[in-house]
């Protein structure tokens, strides 16, 4: 069968300045729709539980993004089998996201059914990679190996009651996450041999700044989910609101747009995928606080917005201080963000329209010194070259 659909490509072949294809950004747009019902569904029913369980459910759909994604990157090509499991991926998400609503509100039945196609799924592809990637074989049987102990999890999850259905969810999650753990001496190895170094390749940066784009692109479309009238008071927020999508977009954008990531480990870049999903988490989080936010400017939603949205901001730092690059604000210790949440924190007294406009100068102010540092590196670098 695999003869007759083709094979993946191997690891080895590397592909120089890959870029995406338009199969994976077909796939990716499924993720809107999960995004969307995340925000909706958590925005409709808020609460503490609420959000703890769009946390649950954001990892589980991005786990599998994250996985086809790091496949796609490392073994992509245009076989009908490659072309097979990306379509039958997005249909599984498409499928699963229906059930994304009542998972908000801790009915994780229908959602746990969902993912066991989702898992085999995975399991098959990584099977499949053992079989045709001599080099990468070993560290692929660990992850089908991985996600079988997982499957099984799930599967057990659905013949119990809840709370046990929500504790083996979780526990198959974390299972899912910890596969990295498990085949670290086996990639050791493998890099060694092969000699390929521990980078995080610029293809799949470019994917996660598309999957935030998605992120921002719902910020946008909930405000004009909550725009019901076009008040002078009521526009001003919306414009707000838009332009709060724009600087942060610019923020993550010149930090990540100059990123090219080498570490010294297979767990190390791994750490640096999660802190891409993360803060992918955090402006889903923000969407969710804007839209709360314009219904109705009580303290505790403005504080979890402002919040929320610095963590967003320091997050981006942290990818980039932890990948050792020298392009954004290297100096900038925490002395400069106790003042910047400081001043974000201060918004809060101000009626939401006000807060929102000086929060937006904050940003501008954040960009504008990124774009200095930024110019004044590459200046160096020119010069350098000169």
């Amino acid at each position: 069968m695999f003869n007759i659909l083709g094979k993946p490509r191997n690891i080895t072949e590397v592909i120089r300045n890959r870029k995406i294809s338009w199969l994976e950004l077909f796939y990716d747009l499924i993720f809107a729709v999960v995004i969307e019902r995340i925000t909706d569904g958590v925005v409709e029913h808020f609460s503490a539980e609420s959000m703890g369980n769009s946390f649950i459910i954001f990892g589980w759909f991005f786990w599998s993004w994250h996985e086809t994604s790091g496949y796609f990157d490392n073994h992509g090509n245009d076989s009908t089998l490659n072309i097979g499991i990306i379509n039958i991926q997005m249909i599984l998400t498409g499928i699963a996201a229906i059930y994304i609503p009542e998972a908000i509100q801790t009915h994780y039945q229908h959602l746990l059914l969902a993912f066991l196609p989702i898992e085999l799924m995975l399991i098959f592809v990584w099977y499949a990679i053992s079989r045709f990637d001599v080099a990468h074989g070993p560290a692929s049987r660990i992850w089908a190996r991985t996600y079988m102990v997982s499957f099984v999890f799930l599967l057990a999850g659905v013949f119990v009651r809840p709370p046990f259905n929500f504790i083996a969810f979780i526990v198959a999650l974390i299972i899912n996450y910890c596969a990295v753990f498990f085949a670290n001496s086996a990639l050791k190895r493998e890099y060694t041999t092969i000699k390929m170094p521990y980078i995080l390749k610029d293809s799949l940066i470019e994917r996660y700044g598309l999957m935030t784009m998605i992120a921002l692109g719902e910020m946008i479309s909930g405000l004009y989910a909550r725009l019901d009238n076009l008040k002078p008071i009521r526009l001003f927020d919306f414009i707000m609101g838009i332009v709060l999508a724009a600087l942060i977009s610019a923020v993550y954008y010149q930090v990540v747009g100059e990123l090219h990531i080498q570490m010294h480990s297979s767990i190390q870049v791994m750490v640096v995928r999660w802190l891409f999903l993360f803060d992918i988490y955090l402006i889903v989080l923000n969407t969710i606080f804007l839209q709360l936010l314009l219904e109705d400017d009580l303290p505790l939603i403005k504080v979890s917005f402002i919040v929320v949205l610095f963590t967003s901001l320091f997050m981006i730092w942290i990818i980039q201080r932890v990948t050792a690059q020298k392009v954004a604000d290297r100096r900038a210790g925490f002395g400069f963000f106790i003042a910047e949440f400081t001043i974000l924190i201060v918004t809060i007294i101000m009626p939401t329209p006000f807060m929102l406009a000086l929060v937006n100068l904050v940003l501008l102010v954040i960009n504008v010194r990124y774009r200095r540092k930024i110019d004044k590196v590459l200046k160096e670098k020119r010069e350098f070259n000169d």
